[in-house]
This record gives structure tokens, C-alpha cells and sequence, in this order.
């Protein structure tokens, strides 16, 4: 006949693994051999894009989301917008990190305020609340209109600054933004009312436009034209213009300097329109490549903290670039070339000869902390923007991760 065995300690362990699973709690281990629980939903915060931004139809919008409080047990993500999903990724957390990150392009459409949702499911069901923003997207036609035309009569306003009436009534109704606090009260800086174009000098005639600036946006302020229905600014490294009549200013600019900008183009007749193969490929000869590039904060990046990454973007060819592009970032274990995790960021128009600091794409890292890590960033990783070569479109950084806040 068998006997009951007394074994308390055992009794009570299976206990304890019963309540564990009832709690819908999962097991991680870091890569120093201890054992983390974690238990509950997992959370979803939205790091890209900024809630009410503003972004002009067609344009690579990316979309980030770090979810924490994960584990290995993450079924699946969905991005979602206005309510249609647009990406999932099932199984996105195979390494069983407690956070890590997703990435997603989206290209904006449709003229109106949409909402990016983001949400992660364990296998078992259990769901995050949904983390969502807000943008709004505007057509390419409503920025241009909002600027004067090369022949706009402009209209004299108090201070000696000129602008379009309509643009003067958007200055008489539009509410002052807040000086940011990493400004100084006596640093003059705009700041955009809405989307608006960057051009490379005070006029639409300086045509394509070299970028744009979102809703909310600033920007350090060097000068005007003598008429002053233009500010000179500085966007990322470089100088570029945009129209006074969309933007507010702040700090001292009792002072600015009056400047001419560059010659106004002269307009150009359209060549006789030529016969055009149906298989014949865009030709640009535009050349990016990956420049000089830093961490924020500086110093190596620590285990499940975001950091910032800031590139340089240099166009060495002769031609603008023909469009917008994207820039591929991934990190990968150097040891065995494992890839860790990855992110996406974007740059606008490069005209020739310029280079453009990019900046900041957000990252985290959350996993073998101790070892050296190879950061690889591509520019036009996918070749969307015509180029002569891509060669050089590559950029490899080789750090250790530091502990942080990894158990």
C-alpha cells in the first residue's frame, strides 16, 4: 500500500507555481543568471510621433512605441490608424527583454486629424491599454497658398514688418507659444503656428522647398530680408528662410540682422517635352552620406534607458536629392552578431553641398549589458532616393552597453 509522504516544502512549492500562473506572471532572466518576474499587462508609450503634429501629405511619418513590463511571452503588436490596423508583429520580443521597441513608417494621406494607436497582447490574451496621438495632415496645396506669391502686394503691419493681409490676420488672432525652457528669454527663435515650408531663400521663388517644420516647431532666429516678410533661421546646421507671416517670434529682435538672402532665381521656360521611354529611371545625381555622428546624452548607452542619436546627412552630389528618404538604425551583439533591436528615422530634402544634422531618433537597448554592442546606421536604406552611388550611405559605431537600470 503506498503511504502519504509528508514534503511541506514541496506541497508549497507547486503552490506557488499555481498562484504564478493564475496570475498570468512570466519568468525573465537576465544575462547575469538571476530571475526577474513579471507580472500584469504590458505598457505601450508612443515616442514617435509627437502628439499634434502637423505633416504634409505623402511624407514618411515613423512611428515608435517602447513597450515595458514585457517578457518573452509578447504575442504580438498592432499599429493601428484611425482604427485600421497597418503593421503587426507577432512575436516581437523573442529575446524576452522587460522592454524593447517597435518601428513603423507610415506615409501620411488623407487631409485631417488622424489617430497612430499602439497596443500589445500577450499570448494568454492579456492586452496593454492602447497608447495613441494625434496628427493632423495637411495638403501640399494648403501650406503653398498659405505663403505670398511672387506678386503678392504686401501690406505694411506696425513694426515695420511686411506680410499679406491674410497672413496679418492670422498675426492678430493667433495666441503667443512659450519660450522652451532651453531657451533664454533674450534668445531671439521662432515659432511655427502651423506646418510650413523651408526654403532656401525669402521667396517662393526659391522652389522646391528645402524641408518643412511641423505645428509647434522652433527654431534659433539669425535675421531677416529688408522688406521683413522673411525670417532667416537656422535649420538643423544650415541656413534656410521661412515666411513671418506663419510663425511668432520670441526673445530680443531689436537687433536682427537685415539680410538680402541669395539671388532670386530667374524663371526658367519648361523645355519642349521629349519623348520619354516607358521603362526609363529616375536620374538624379545626388550622392548622401553618412557623416559625423553623437549620442545623447553622451558616453555609452545604458541597458533599458533611451538615448538620442544625431547624424549628419551630406549631399556630395550635384543635384537635390529628388525626395525625402528614410535612415535605418539596428544594433546587433558583437560577439556573435545577433541583431538587438532597430529603429527608424527620416531626413528631408538635401540640396547639394549640404549637410543637415539629423536628429534626435530616439533607441533603447535592453539586453546584454556588459558587452560590446555595433550600432549600424543606413542612410536610403532601401534606395528610394535615386542616387549616384551608395557606397558611403553606411555609418557603424562600436560601444559597450553600460548596466543602467538592468537588474
Amino acid at each position: 500500500m503506498w503511504k502519504r509522504l509528508k514534503m511541506p516544502g514541496f506541497r508549497t512549492g507547486i503552490v506557488a507555481l499555481m498562484l504564478l500562473a493564475a496570475a498570468g506572471c512570466n519568468l525573465n532572466t537576465p544575462t547575469d543568471g538571476t530571475t526577474e518576474t513579471i507580472s500584469g499587462a504590458p505598457v505601450v508609450r508612443i515616442i514617435a510621433p509627437l502628439p499634434n503634429a502637423t505633416y504634409r501629405e505623402g511624407v514618411s511619418v515613423p512611428i515608435q512605441a517602447q513597450v515595458s513590463n514585457a517578457g518573452a511571452d509578447i504575442d504580438r503588436a498592432e499599429v493601428s490608424v484611425d482604427g485600421s490596423i497597418i503593421q503587426t508583429f507577432s512575436e516581437p520580443n523573442t529575446s524576452g527583454a522587460p522592454a524593447f521597441s517597435l518601428t513603423h513608417t507610415w506615409t501620411s494621406e488623407g487631409a485631417g486629424t488622424h489617430s497612430i494607436d499602439v497596443i500589445a497582447f500577450r499570448a494568454d490574451g492579456t492586452s496593454s491599454a492602447s497608447a495613441a496621438v494625434s496628427v493632423t495632415v495637411v495638403t501640399q496645396t494648403a501650406i503653398e497658398t498659405e505663403e505670398p506669391s511672387p506678386t503678392s502686394r504686401p501690406t505694411t503691419q506696425p513694426g515695420g514688418d511686411t506680410q499679406t493681409q491674410q497672413s496679418a490676420q492670422q498675426a492678430d488672432t493667433a495666441e503667443p507659444t512659450a519660450v522652451p525652457a532651453s531657451a533664454t528669454p533674450n534668445t531671439p527663435q521662432i515659432t511655427t503656428r502651423q506646418g510650413i515650408n523651408v526654403r532656401s531663400g525669402p521667396g517662393t521663388n526659391f522652389n522646391p522647398p528645402i524641408g518643412s517644420l511641423a505645428a509647434g516647431s522652433t527654431a534659433p532666429l539669425l535675421g531677416r530680408n529688408p522688406a521683413g516678410d522673411w525670417y532667416k533661421i537656422q535649420y538643423y546646421n544650415a541656413e534656410a528662410w521661412v515666411f513671418a507671416g506663419l510663425v511668432d517670434t520670441s526673445g530680443d529682435t531689436s537687433n536682427l540682422p537685415v539680410d538680402a538672402g541669395p539671388p532670386t532665381p530667374a524663371p526658367t521656360q519648361p523645355p519642349p517635352p521629349t519623348a520619354v521611354p516607358a521603362t526609363a529611371a529616375p536620374q538624379s545625381s545626388a550622392n548622401l552620406v553618412a557623416g559625423n555622428w553623437r549620442f545623447d546624452p553622451p558616453g555609452d548607452p545604458s541597458c533599458n534607458q533611451t538615448f538620442n542619436i544625431f547624424i549628419d546627412v551630406a549631399n556630395l552630389g550635384s543635384t537635390a536629392t529628388t525626395s525625402s528618404g528614410s535612415i535605418d538604425i539596428r544594433d546587433y551583439r558583437v560577439s556573435d552578431g545577433q541583431a538587438l533591436g532597430s529603429t527608424i528615422g527620416g531626413f528631408p530634402i538635401v540640396q547639394p553641398g549640404q549637410t543637415l544634422n539629423i536628429g534626435p531618433i530616439p533607441f533603447t537597448v535592453s539586453t546584454y549589458y556588459g558587452e560590446q554592442h555595433r550600432i549600424v546606421i543606413t542612410i536610403n536604406p532601401n534606395g528610394t532616393v535615386p542616387e549616384t552611388t551608395t557606397g558611403d550611405n553606411v555609418k557603424e559605431i562600436v560601444y559597450t552597453l553600460q548596466k543602467g537600470s538592468c537588474p
